[in-house]
């Protein structure tokens, strides 16, 4: 993966060289392998890419890249899995390829199919395709929008990039100002188009762009995935076995490179079946284009944490020819800059990010640009705590099933224990759905809001337009708007940006489209049920991955220690910070109030109360290093 800018001129002017230049450069991050730009004669259109090498690592492999005596000219992010597929239906038909990379597929996929070409990728991209002919810019966004792309329109010119932090480097007249009412959302705006930069949109996925240079600008929507359900076989078995082909068939995929690859291992399922399979895989025939590197994985564990996962995952290795690499991090070591810098890698607030920034890192520092990673099961399958509320809703009335009701009410009582959160032995969880049932199910905005602080109104959130999706019951309707709108969005951006700010590719074999479509028509009887969440996942699973790990009730996630660590290490921090005269005089939100609030009430009530005030710091760092960039033009 890598990172892509661009910028189409409208009125008189012409790009400035350093004005690309610059653009690209503040995305070195995501392609410290290379770099390249492209003007066209005229000057009004420029195209910048950054590379990280994954298939010819060679020059030939350069972008922005050409096609059909320069008409075309590419800049792409992300991997087409099949393109060696693509590559020889193309040959068939005539077509010429110089190098061997999936981008020069891209090209000559345009060439013949136009926008349709899209249908018959396989994998994660953002990219655009400059038509030197018809004077056309065409953008396009993977299926579910893995990969981050901004842009702008405006009466004189259209730019965009693969992060927010671009748009700071260019001169003033293109540069953004900050959307704070936005931002005030504090981290809780998942799956929105709009961003804490003013104009500023992001491109959601399964769309296209696009752009003349009369400023002709048109945005349409390619791939909706209730369009593409399959026919699932009638018996559970049967089920199983094609879940288990899917998935194989999405890892086998994502095992062709030209470099070496290796995994992220949490001990959790999701991550430990990609392991296993993977392990299985190599094992066997090797596919073409597959790495023969021996498989290694990356295993993360908090020393203070008592709750350490590092058991489950050694299981999973136990017995296997794999390398491991552990990183062991000691909470009180980790600084305040270290916080501040993942917000801005992440591009923003989560303060729990910090453990996923400092892995990525250790594995580029051990000479991997490929990782491996289990995301997505949880969103598809159902395993989180309030999936169980959902799921619970098609079962309330007198004539639902009893016994799948008494089910998945264990499964939420037991999920609940496990994390230490726990619910009363009494508590009436039949009573509580009903309660709820009225209430729409898409209900993310509300769940999302979160800002008691504001001196300003909070800007309107813009959502991309839901797909019409009938016969769904609850827990179906409620995992398809999610993924599509509201949490996965986010999700699956914050892994890319965070493994790329350290020149990482993250890979997800779950989110293969054809396995996720196989997912949403599938009943909600086989995702959640027989006494745990991810039920198909763990049956397809059985005799690959250990028990200790397809019996875990628990849910844990990347995330920080549970023992006081914000209190305990950053307290310090947070007091200096709030304490700020920055901080105090801010006409963004009442800084006195929140130190207040810290100081009188939070420090007394709560046992790890830094999160929430860690929020408004991390916000002000945000704007402070994005203002630096601006400033140092």
């Amino acid at each position: 993966m890598c990172g892509i800018v661009g910028i189409l001129k409208f009125d008189s002017s012409r790009i400035e060289d350093i004005e690309l230049i610059n653009f690209t450069k503040s995305l070195h991050h995501r392609g410290p392998d290379g770099s390249g730009i492209y003007f066209s004669k005229d000057k009004k259109v420029g195209l910048g890419h950054t590379r990280t090498s994954i298939f010819d690592i060679s020059q030939a492999g350069s972008q922005p890249m050409s096609y059909s005596d320069k008409r075309y000219w590419i800049t792409f992010n992300g991997e087409i899995y099949n393109f060696i597929e693509l590559r020889k239906e193309l040959k068939s038909l005539g077509y010429i390829f110089k190098n061997d990379t999936d981008t020069e597929v891209i090209l000559a996929s345009y060439l013949k199919w136009g926008d349709q070409c899209q249908f018959k990728f396989r994998g994660d991209w953002a990219f655009a395709i400059w038509d030197n002919k018809e004077k056309n810019l065409f953008l396009s966004s993977d299926r579910f929008g893995a990969l981050p792309l901004y842009y702008k329109r405006h009466k004189n010119y259209f730019i965009f990039a693969s992060e927010l932090k671009a748009f700071m480097s260019l001169q003033s007249i293109f540069t953004p100002e900050f959307d704070y009412g936005f931002f005030l959302w504090l981290g809780k705006n998942h799956g929105c188009l709009n961003t804490f930069l003013k104009d500023i949109f992001k491109l959601p996925g399964g769309h296209q762009i696009n752009i003349n240079q009369n400023n002709e600008f048109s945005l349409s929507k390619w791939w909706r995935t209730v369009d593409h359900l399959v026919e699932i076989p009638e018996t559970y078995e049967d089920q199983i076995t094609q879940f288990k082909e899917l998935f194989f068939n999405a890892c086998k995929f994502r095992l062709r490179s030209d470099i070496p690859i290796t995994s992220c291992l949490s001990g959790g399922l999701d991550s430990s079946s990609v392991v296993s399979a993977i392990e299985i895989i190599k094992s066997s025939t090797k596919g073409e284009r597959q790495n023969s590197s021996k498989q290694s994985v990356f295993i993360c564990n908090w020393q203070d944490d008592k709750n350490s996962e590092k058991h489950f995952a050694n299981d999973v290795i136990l017995n296997k020819e794999i390398d491991s690499f552990y990183l062991d991090i000691d909470s009180s070591t980790i600084t305040p800059d270290d916080l501040i810098k993942s917000q801005f890698d992440n591009e923003w607030i989560d303060v729990d990010c910090i453990q996923k920034t400092l892995l990525y890192k250790k594995i580029r520092e051990n000479g991997f640009r490929i990782s491996m990673d289990g995301m997505g099961p949880d969103e598809l399958l159902g395993g989180y705590h309030n999936d169980l509320i959902v799921a619970l809703k098609d079962h309330i009335w007198p004539w639902s099933d009893k016994e799948r009701f008494d089910d998945l009410e264990n499964i939420y009582r037991d999920l609940n224990q496990s994390t230490g959160k726990g619910i009363k032995e009494n508590y009436n969880i039949k009573k509580q759905v009903i309660k709820d049932f009225f209430e729409p199910i898409s209900t993310f905005k509300k769940k999302f809001t979160l800002d008691r602080y504001s001196l300003i109104n909070k800007s309107k959130l813009i959502y991309p337009k839901e797909d019409n999706i009938k016969g769904f019951d609850h827990l179906n309707s409620y995992l398809y708007k999610n993924f599509h709108y509201y949490g996965s969005p986010y999700l699956l951006q914050n892994f890319n940006k965070l493994a790329m700010a350290n020149g990482v590719v993250s890979r997800a074999p779950f989110l293969d489209h054809d396995l996720v479509t196989y997912m949403f028509s599938l009943s909600s009887k086989v995702k959640i049920g027989g006494g745990f969440t991810k039920k198909i996942l763990r049956d397809s699973m059985k005799g690959i991955v250990p028990d200790s790990v397809l019996n875990r009730k628990d849910k844990r996630g990347f995330s920080s220690p549970k023992n006081n660590w914000f209190a305990n290490h950053m307290s310090s921090f947070m007091l200096d910070s709030l304490n700020s005269k920055d901080f105090l005089n801010s006409n963004i939100f009442d800084g006195k109030k929140i130190r207040d609030d810290f100081n009188n009430k939070y420090l007394a009530e709560y046992k790890n109360p830094g999160k929430q005030f860690l929020r408004y710091i991390f916000f002000n760092s945000i704007i402070n290093s994005f203002n630096e960039i601006k400033k140092n033009q």
